[in-house]
């Protein structure tokens, strides 16, 4: 499975030896996008200037996501590079938080670069690198690239961004960055069980303990796991059953359609990345929507339930009907189109 590994749960390290904007700091770029601001540099700074990713555990690269201006501050040069340090149970600070002060000084750390991005197109809001000739579809704002070396993706330990030029006399600049990879073969039991324990939703042993250690009364009052939100973890009003097997809220995958626009991208399976077709694309799971409607009827005395909607109309749209062009038509609609005509 494909995973986003530029976010703050994987405890990634940010260095930038230049000057930053304040409330523009490299960091940034592994908050959620609500909270990123992006990255600027100190309008007094000139490229070429480096930031540094240094991940707990080795990677193995497969996708680079980003977005090179803000506002009318544009990167036009950009370069990656990793580096392929092993890191294990005794020096990942994923295990001991200690080995953060025990790292490496980053000028003893030698790169390989993996992909040179030249692009002066003021139109372009998004730039995405593949390790192979993908054949996925891209908006106008987009471009794409390819890695110069796929040799060089696998184990890497840091990734090294340097932007060499900038549009005009702006300062350089990176909305968002997303990393996609899987964990490298090369990682340690103790540090994949670490990782799955992040990945992994709360386990039934976990909520049995939860329940044996709670009153009686409320030990039938637990969510089942089937009626959580895969990415959210909350209690789903509307299941909406993806291409990928897995089930979200409606509200969620509004959320995800709603960014997927925003970032120039198409609406995709947020788990494969997949882009919706007309043949692959959510549909409402009615059975466990009865199920969780059953349940709430059953806690609609329980202060914990009270304020979800129980017979919330499944057929209902999607709040915005640009966002998803493959929406599911039910008989309902066609009746409806029907009735217009006539």
């Amino acid at each position: 499975m494909l995973i986003n590994f530029c976010t703050s749960q994987f405890e990634p390290i940010f260095e930038c030896p230049q000057m930053q904007l304040d409330g523009y700091h490299a960091e940034n770029l592994a908050k959620d996008f609500s909270q990123n601001n992006g990255f600027l540099t100190d309008p007094l700074q000139r490229p070429p200037i480096d930031i540094y990713i240094r991940f707990p555990f080795n990677i193995d690269i497969k996708h680079i996501y980003l977005s090179p201006s803000i506002g009318h501050h544009r990167s036009t040069l950009i370069e990656i590079s990793v580096n392929h340090q092993i890191i294990d149970e005794k020096t990942s600070w994923l295990i001991n938080s200690i080995n953060k002060s025990n790292i490496f000084n980053i000028k003893q750390i030698s790169f390989h670069r993996i992909v040179q991005i030249f692009n002066e197109d003021e139109t372009t809001q998004r730039i995405e690198i593949y390790n192979n000739d993908n054949e996925q579809i891209t908006h106008n704002n987009t471009k794409k690239y390819h890695f110069s070396s796929n040799l060089h993706l696998i184990n890497c330990s840091t990734i090294k961004i340097t932007i060499k030029r900038t549009w005009r006399f702006s300062s350089c600049a990176l909305k968002y960055l997303q990393i996609w990879a899987t964990p490298s073969n090369s990682i340690p039991m103790e540090l994949k069980t670490k990782l799955q324990q992040i990945l992994s939703p709360p386990s039934k042993e976990l909520l049995s303990i939860n329940n044996k250690n709670s009153s009686p009364s409320s030990k039938n009052d637990e969510i089942p796991l089937e009626f959580l939100d895969a990415l959210t973890y909350d209690l789903m009003l509307i299941p909406m059953l993806l291409p990928s097997d897995n089930l979200i809220d409606r509200t969620t995958l509004e959320k995800c359609i709603n960014e997927d626009i925003r970032w120039c991208r198409l609406p995709r399976d947020p788990f494969t990345l997949e882009a919706f077709t007309e043949i692959t694309q959510p549909v409402v799971a009615q059975q466990l929507k009865i199920r969780i409607d059953e349940f709430l009827s059953e806690h609609q005395n329980d202060p914990k339930y009270r304020n979800h909607k129980r017979l919330l109309d499944a057929k209902q749209p999607i709040s915005n009907k640009n966002l998803f062009s493959y929406k599911r038509k039910f008989p309902d609609d066609n009746d409806n189109q029907t009735k217009t005509k006539r």
